[in-house]
């Protein structure tokens, strides 16, 4: 999704307080128009909250919802043309499928012609087409999200908002319907606000991910940039798996910086300016490697650590270590023929990662 696409919907200052409890504080967060936007956060983080809000379900305590130069923030749901999908499906028992996808165009009184031909077409996005006859207790639980799905399209809304609808769905069917979803958004061309706190389910689905944090937007951008640029400690750790090493005695060298920790000097990208404030190096485990002895390597940093657990995972070994004479914990995969997953605990070995791999967060 390029930068440029155009604003559909903009959140500007929206603030939602509970007495003195913010459970939105001054969020401002555009929707783009054709994105897959992701909320994504915490229990607790006010995700679900600005979804509520921009669905028109919610009055928030300040802030406006820009529309084409309108703020619609006093509009009722009902007049918004938005559509939405909860975590449960909420279909009607009695009816059929086709009859549940045609229930929003029965109450918009849409003509019989023009509503079995919306209806039609809309499950076969879905995938559907031959199950239109079937009540909602015939169908999985994936294709029961799908009917969901295709009743908050068939009207043809502005917008389409889900509220982590995959979540109450085993691994194997979620993931599923991750591809299911990615493909009916192509094909609809509707733009997706999408809430999740399932880190790779927003990685796997986003053109762009808005991640929360005690009410507050700690970071907006392609799931790319968050995960290899993250703004802070929160993100890093959040999205994704991230090994953090406290430096002392940091010091810059042009566009890099170093400083050392335990008896070791490491080595990270640092383009902006060090402040006062204490700083880790922060690295993805995926980037490092694990030796019995030391390696020499040109344009990378080498620690030595203790390993100090290990759990078999089938195909990788997931392996903790501690640096120092701290418990720091670090962590990393390795294949299951690797000569780490054979070793013991408490044993010493050495871990390596390149430089440009690094990068430095406030502590």
């Amino acid at each position: 999704m390029s930068s440029s696409s155009a604003i559909q919907l903009s959140a500007q200052g929206i603030s939602q307080y509970y007495g003195k409890f913010a459970a939105l504080d001054n969020v401002n967060l555009d929707v783009r128009q054709g994105e897959f936007l992701t909320l994504l956060g915490p229990s607790g983080s006010g995700k679900t909250t600005l979804l509520m809000i921009l669905a028109g379900f919610l009055n928030p305590t300040a802030g406006k919802l820009m529309e084409n130069g309108v703020d619609i923030i006093k509009r009722s749901a009902e007049k918004r043309n938005y559509g939405m999908v909860f975590q449960g499906y909420a279909l009607f028992p009695h009816m059929s499928v086709a009859d549940n996808v045609a229930y929003p165009l029965r109450i918009r009184k849409v003509g019989a012609e023009e509503r079995q031909r919306r209806v039609k077409h809309i499950l076969e996005v879905v995938g559907l087409g031959a199950h239109m006859h079937k009540k909602p207790s015939e169908l999985s639980g994936g294709q029961q999200q799908r009917v969901a799905i295709a009743r908050a399209l068939v009207f043809e809304p502005e917008l389409l908002l889900l509220d982590e609808p995959l979540s109450a769905l085993d691994k194997n069917l979620r993931e599923q319907l991750q591809t299911e979803l990615q493909r009916i958004h192509r094909q609809v061309g509707t733009s997706f606000v999408f809430v999740t706190h399932d880190q790779g389910e927003a990685l796997a689905l986003s053109s762009r991910i808005a991640i929360f944090n005690q009410g507050r937007l700690a970071q907006v951008d392609t799931p790319e940039t968050i995960y290899n640029q993250p703004d802070s400690r929160f993100v890093a750790e959040f999205l994704g798996k991230m090994n953090l090493f406290p430096l002392a005695d940091v010091m810059r060298n042009g566009s890099h910086a170093s400083g050392r920790c335990a008896d070791s000097q490491l080595h990270a990208l640092a383009p902006m300016p060090l402040g006062a404030q204490p700083v880790v190096l922060a690295v993805r485990p995926e980037h490092m490697d694990l030796h019995r002895e030391r390696p020499i390597l040109e344009g990378h940093n080498v620690i030595p650590a203790q390993l100090t657990d290990k759990v078999y995972q089938g195909a990788s070994t997931h392996l903790a270590l501690k640096v120092g004479g701290d418990t720091l914990p670090i962590n990393l995969s390795v294949p299951g023929n690797h000569p780490g997953a054979q070793m013991n605990s408490g044993a010493p070995v050495w871990l390596s990662w390149p430089v440009q791999q690094s990068f430095l967060l406030q502590a």
